[in-house]
């Protein structure tokens, strides 16, 4: 069924869940194993080496986790640079997705840094190595999540103190005054919501430039902070149109096939502006032949290729992508390439030499999905107690009818 969607709106289902129950058991162990990995060091919960001194945390977490949570940064841009208010309906879910992907990376990143407490110096200019390009990603992403993320997601939650009749009057006054500076302030954090994540996402490929030959030749290439950026553009879109699509069909809610299909184009056509950079970068230093030596990088970097080429190509065409489950499956496709390219650089295609291996420890695999688990948590309980997910003006008119039948004293 689709629809034209017009108001955000909670999902009306309990939070405690089996789904619910599961995950938390995931986290509670990711937990338990953290403090394990602080207090034993990283020797003793990961497989890296002299050779791979950045594992799971890093380069998955991180490096490649938080280009999905570049949601809020491509339909912000989309909605307000370029104008394009259809999709500014999405905001909501997409600036939850943002927060959630790298709140949980940054935890990862602070694990891995091993004594947390040194991160309170990233608040201090005066001990800043101003030629890291670490210190340079630690800070936006920091700014981005407290300054910009933060702000972004605070109206869904005012509104509900200032909407819920249950809410008591003394909180309501400072609740109109924090929601007036967020109003008053906006276009302030909307410069910063473009200009940090801009900033960080390029800066995760510049980092690995620093590489040199120690990264593969195919991957390997000064461009890597503007194929990092696109990549996130791409994987921001995927991420909120899988995403809602998949909430719609769980907590059956009407597609809004106009705006999701017409999302899904411009994801095809950012991949496909990422596929001539990509291939034409490969060309233009020479590195073709590197495809035709059939070893493991060949076949990963047309791997890659594939996975990102197809869906993108068939994101081009109306007729596929205006079907939910053709849409939605080449998106998954889209995704999988482009969380690849994040990884390879980092991983795959890193040479450390001296025939080094490294392969993350089950400690490393449970503590990244707990983490991951930790930001499914966080947005099945934020959907079902605030007003997030997108819907259409009737859903929204009924649900306001039952609230006013249920508190008829408040009505």
């Amino acid at each position: 069924m689709s629809e034209h969607w017009e108001r955000s709106l909670k999902v009306d289902e309990p939070v405690v869940t089996k789904p619910f129950i599961v995950l938390s058991v995931l986290v509670g162990i990711a937990l338990i194993l953290t403090v394990y990995r602080e207090i034993m060091g990283l020797g003793y919960v990961t497989g890296l080496n002299d050779g791979y001194s950045w594992g799971m945390f890093k380069n998955f977490n991180v490096t490649t986790l938080t280009a999905l949570g570049s949601a809020g940064y491509a339909v912000g841009v989309l909605t307000w640079l370029f104008n394009r208010r259809r999709y500014h309906i999405l905001m909501r879910t997409s600036a939850l997705i943002s927060i959630l992907a790298y709140t949980t990376g940054m935890l990862a990143l602070t694990v891995d840094v091993g004594r947390p407490w040194n991160l309170l110096w990233i608040f201090w200019p005066g001990t800043w190595n101003r030629y890291s390009i670490l210190l340079e990603v630690a800070v936006c992403m920091t700014a981005y999540v407290i300054l910009a993320l933060s702000s972004e997601n605070i109206p869904a939650f005012v509104e509900r103190w200032l909407d819920n009749p249950k809410s008591p009057v003394w909180a309501k006054r400072p609740m109109r005054i924090l929601f007036d500076i967020i109003r008053r302030t906006y276009p302030f954090i909307i410069g910063l919501a473009f200009i940090l994540p801009s900033m960080h996402q390029s800066s995760l490929g510049a980092l690995m430039m620093m590489a040199g030959p120690r990264v593969h030749p195919l991957w390997q290439t000064s461009l890597l902070p503007f194929l990092y950026l696109i990549m996130a553009y791409v994987l921001g879109f995927s991420a909120v149109i899988g995403i809602l699509m998949v909430s719609c069909m769980i907590w059956k809610r009407p597609l809004d096939m106009v705006v999701l299909s017409r999302l899904g184009y411009i994801t095809g056509l950012t991949a496909m502006v990422w596929l001539a950079f990509r291939v034409g970068d490969v060309a233009g230093r020479g590195a073709l032949h590197y495809i035709f030596q059939f070893n493991s990088y060949s076949f990963f970097f047309l791997l890659e290729i594939i996975l990102v080429s197809i869906p993108a190509w068939g994101l081009m065409r109306k007729d596929l992508r205006q079907n939910p489950t053709t849409l939605y499956g080449m998106l998954v496709i889209l995704t999988v390439g482009g969380l690849m390219y994040r990884f390879f650089p980092t991983t795959i295609a890193f040479i450390p030499g001296d025939r080094y291996f490294y392969f993350p420890s089950l400690t490393e695999l449970l503590m990244s999905g707990g983490y991951v688990a930790l930001a499914l948590i966080g947005y099945l309980y934020t959907v079902k107690r605030y007003n997030i997910l997108p819907v259409p003006l009737s859903t929204w008119f009924k649900a306001q009818q039952e609230s006013t039948h249920a508190h008829p004293a408040h009505s």
